[in-house]
């Protein structure tokens, strides 16, 4: 229903010249939504390996999570 006070990951898989988008994305974010905590995280392997560790950090303290996939 609302964002206020949320946090949101926007998770990076490194597929090439992604990430400064995504930070770029992450600025527009938080000045749309100044009251929601937006978090970059790079997102080991590819889009098809498991990230344990990023995901277990998001569950505790994320509400929502972007899958920055690539261009």
């Amino acid at each position: 229903d609302d964002l206020k006070g949320k946090t949101i990951y926007i998770v990076d898989i490194g597929v090439s010249a992604t990430h400064q988008f995504l930070v770029e994305l992450q600025g527009l974010l938080k000045e749309r939504y100044p009251d929601t905590t937006w978090i970059v995280r790079n997102k080991i392997g590819t889009y098809f390996n498991d990230d344990p560790k990023l995901w277990a950090e998001i569950k505790e303290k994320g509400h929502g999570m972007i899958m920055g996939v690539g261009h």
